[in-house]
């Protein structure tokens, strides 16, 4: 984990197109002292390593983010008022080199971020 103690992973699933994670984020985790102080927020860069580490510790691998194809944050994580989100990552397609997922990150009918990353297997 890269950051220690920001979110624990309260459980997981299979889908039809892949995984999803269900986690708790740590509203008092000091990196939102600096995201920021008056109104904190989850970092964009902070969502898409928690999906990095989700889909290794599934799929048993190290994976490398190679590409960001798409990014789309909708709506801004707030950590007081949105500690569970669910993370669904849908693989398109996987190669012994790579693979092709699209992402949602959202709480209940709340959608917050959307992305398509490629990730090189390492």
């Amino acid at each position: 984990m890269l950051i220690e103690n920001f979110y624990k992973t309260l459980g997981s699933s299979c889908s039809e197109r892949g995984f999803v994670f269900n986690i708790r984020l740590n509203p008092g985790h000091e990196v939102y002292k600096g995201h920021f102080p008056d109104q904190p927020v989850v970092p964009g860069v902070i969502q898409l390593q928690i999906i990095k580490e989700l889909l290794e510790g599934q799929k048993q691998m190290s994976l490398f983010m190679d590409s960001i194809v798409q990014v789309k944050y909708l709506r801004p994580i707030l950590p007081g008022e949105d500690t569970l989100l669910d993370l669904e990552v849908s693989i398109k397609t996987q190669t012994p080199e790579s693979i092709k997922s699209s992402i949602v990150i959202s709480s209940g009918e709340t959608i917050f971020t959307k992305a398509n990353i490629v990730f090189s297997i390492k």
